[in-house]
């Protein structure tokens, strides 16, 4: 194989891995932007459920059930993208202690079990979907079904679960393309 192929053939594999990045930029952007309407549709609803229920004494009929269906959305649709810019708390209690390989066992155990956590959560809000639905359980007053959030709240765990095993898979074959801050944190 002469130097030209070769260096194509590199060349074409990190175009796969940013294009690949890339569409994980536009999921992110996507489900934030989603995150943000959900959240603004959140405080509208507040408002103007205060405002009609101290000025008008007519509050929106189911406003604190329509709050609690937006929450799930809220919440879990963040999760993907927090997970991938790996923007949760963290507690670095010994991580200025260890060595280079040290932090890298670290990271890849936290990888494998916020896989199998988030796993765990997709799995198990599926079956309470499943529950949900076959109940026919119904909110009291909008008489909306329970099993959608449920059902949300699984598919958006199983996204994050995709996400973190890609992380998995950049940690452990192609450690180069890790983010600086990422690296920074492991030193």
């Amino acid at each position: 194989m002469s130097d030209n192929e070769q260096l194509s053939e590199n060349h074409s594999a990190e175009t796969q891995k940013v294009s690949a990045l890339g569409l994980l930029d536009l999921l992110d952007k996507g489900l934030m932007f989603i995150v943000a309407l959900v959240m603004f549709g959140m405080m509208a609803v507040t408002f103007v459920d205060v405002l009609g229920r101290y000025v008008f004494s007519a509050p929106i009929p189911g406003g604190f059930e329509i709050i609690q269906f937006m929450m799930p959305l809220a919440m879990f649709g963040a999760l993907p993208v927090i997970t991938r810019s790996e923007s949760h708390i963290i507690i670095s209690v010994i991580s200025g202690l260890l060595t280079k390989r040290a932090a890298w066992i670290q990271r890849f155990c936290i990888l494998i079990l916020s896989a199998v956590v988030n796993a765990g959560i997709a799995y198990i809000m599926w079956l309470q979907g499943v529950e949900l639905a076959e109940a026919q359980q119904i909110s009291g007053f909008l008489e909306w079904s329970f099993a959608p959030p449920a059902y949300l709240i699984s598919g958006l765990s199983a996204v994050t679960v995709v996400i973190v095993l890609l992380m998995l898979l950049l940690h452990v074959f192609w450690p180069s393309l890790v983010t600086k801050s990422v690296q920074s944190d492991m030193i």
